[in-house]
């Protein structure tokens, strides 16, 4: 009896504290419970919040207007952080008109600030890559790589890139394959160049692609491969990549591979 007694009272607060989440947007208003009546509070405050995130928007185009580039960018944010919010929860899959307004605004939003030049954009690409988004990750790590903001880190730089990469993220391959290739950060390792610019390149990158056909042309970190490399310069030349078919035409005078219909 006092078993199920505590499981009663364990859900209870549980129905409690998604009531109280969901009417966050207004301290003022008394915890529900019921759970229905919780989602439909918090599809509410995403409501008030996208009139919240337009009034930061206007304020922040009335900034930049008058050349007051920090304000522009402290409403910016702001916007942002108020939609982000809204960005998940269980109440999105009651109100899905509403969740993807939201979504639109939010991404409408984070297009214009992520071309500005705001201090914030640091603060926006951590959380993010925080929360798992893999775009956020690779943009961390070109962040660390080249030291803007925050002090100059290969390391720390290789570790979101690695982060991403490990979510598929393309341009993470191609920044993987650079930093173990071109001896800037690391000392080369071919192989392991090979291995992010083939992930690449299998992807689709035409510039992968091309990169690959050299690497087993000259043999780096590899045997020297010539069927392998026409076969990554036709699919990087069919793509119209600049100087693939010129490289295949080079390699078939040089007599490294035989000509054939393509």
């Amino acid at each position: 009896m006092i078993r199920i007694t505590r499981l009663i009272f364990a859900s209870t607060l549980s129905i409690v504290a998604l009531s109280a989440q969901a009417s966050s947007c207004d301290p003022t208003t008394p915890p529900k419970l019921d759970p229905k009546i919780a989602l439909y509070n918090e599809s509410n405050c995403a409501i008030r919040a996208m009139d919240i995130a337009h009034r930061h928007t206007l304020d922040a185009a009335r900034a930049e207007s008058k050349s007051n580039t920090p304000l522009m960018c402290e409403a910016s944010y702001a916007a942002l952080m108020v939609l982000d919010k809204y960005k998940e929860g269980e109440w999105r899959a009651s109100y899905k008109p509403i969740a993807e307004k939201v979504d639109v605004q939010y991404t409408e939003t984070q297009a214009r600030f992520i071309k500005t030049t705001c201090p914030q954009k640091l603060d926006l690409y951590r959380h993010l890559a925080n929360k798992g988004e893999a775009w956020a990750m690779y943009s961390m790590g070109v962040i660390y790589a080249k030291g803007s903001g925050v002090p100059q880190s290969d390391d720390v730089a290789l570790t979101w890139y690695m982060f991403a990469a490990e979510k598929g993220n393309l341009d993470a391959y191609l920044a993987l394959g650079k930093m173990y290739s071109d001896g800037t950060a690391f000392k080369p390792d071919y192989p392991l160049a090979l291995e992010w610019y083939t992930k690449a390149a299998t992807a689709g990158d035409a510039g992968a692609q091309y990169i690959v056909a050299s690497i087993y042309r000259k043999g780096l970190g590899t045997e020297r491969d010539a069927n392998k490399a026409v076969e990554w310069y036709k699919k990087s030349a069919e793509q119209k990549f600049e100087g693939a078919k010129a490289k295949l035409e080079e390699m078939y005078k040089a007599g490294e591979a035989k000509k054939s219909f393509w």
